[in-house]
């Protein structure tokens, strides 16, 4: 009973090995903030943008003239003006937060796949050079498949936000899964080349992948962990899922192409 508590609840505990990761080494620490920062900056200001047109954008849908309406319906434009604006602003925010992390790693991907192969060259290297070179991904290759992935990020969890009463729940639940298999995806990809072999993986580490996205995705406190997702992300793969798992079981063909 108490066993999927605890692994849901190891998941946490990997942002922590991840940020105690990064202060030890801050040549690994360096490279997964400096993508962080670059996204950051452009999501302040195309929020500030948003913020600034907002009024305007709203009175294109309905715009009432002050003084030449009943009463009613100047209540009613009031609280459209007002009321429904902040219920804009709270669902633009948790909407740029998930793209916000969706799209920041399609720019830090190659940095991402970076750090994922040194963590492994430095600490569980098993392969020859000329494998570990064979899985080795190109920049344009690595940043092509962060962008698969993330047309499924969106197209999947944001929907279910809009369904009522359970909408909002299942939407953070499958989010939390799919961007912890994003962060993961940068070290389970060379073992699994293949995009249904991953999903095996996904699914047989749910709980603990559930764990593990679930604090990134709380306003706020999400962004004081990010600049270590990547981090604790590669300490769960290797230390944990591939340690746990038969990972060469789950894999079906070995096509380097293959997504």
């Amino acid at each position: 009973m108490l066993a999927p508590l605890e692994t849901f609840f190891e998941g946490w505990k990997f942002h922590m090995r991840g940020i105690r990761f990064g202060f030890s080494n801050l040549s690994f620490l360096a490279l997964s903030i400096l993508p962080f920062l670059i996204t950051l900056a452009l999501y302040i200001f195309a929020f500030y943008m948003f913020i600034l047109y907002a009024d305007d954008m709203l009175r294109m849908v309905w715009h009432v003239e002050t003084g030449e309406s009943s009463t009613l319906v100047g209540w009613l434009y009031w609280a459209y003006m007002h009321v429904v604006r902040y219920l804009l602003y709270l669902i633009l925010l948790f909407v740029m937060f998930y793209t916000f992390l969706v799209f920041s790693n399609i720019l830090a991907s190659p940095l991402y796949d970076y750090i994922s192969t040194k963590y492994e060259r430095m600490y569980y290297q098993t392969g020859s050079p000329e494998q570990t070179a064979s899985r080795e991904k190109g920049i344009l290759t690595v940043m092509k498949q962060e962008v698969k992935k993330a047309f499924l990020m969106l197209v999947i969890p944001l929907p279910l936000f809009f369904i009522p009463v359970v909408g909002a729940v299942l939407s953070f639940i499958v989010a939390a899964v799919f961007i912890a298999w994003d962060y993961t995806d940068f070290s389970l990809s060379r073992d699994c080349p293949r995009l249904k072999d991953r999903i095996k993986v996904v699914w047989q580490c749910k709980l603990i992948l559930l764990g593990f996205g679930c604090p990134l995705l709380i306003p706020f406190f999400g962004f004081t962990i990010m600049p270590f997702a990547i981090l604790g992300a590669s300490k769960l793969y290797f230390d944990r899922i591939r340690e746990t798992l038969n990972i060469a079981t789950l894999v079906s063909v070995k096509d380097p192409g293959a997504l």
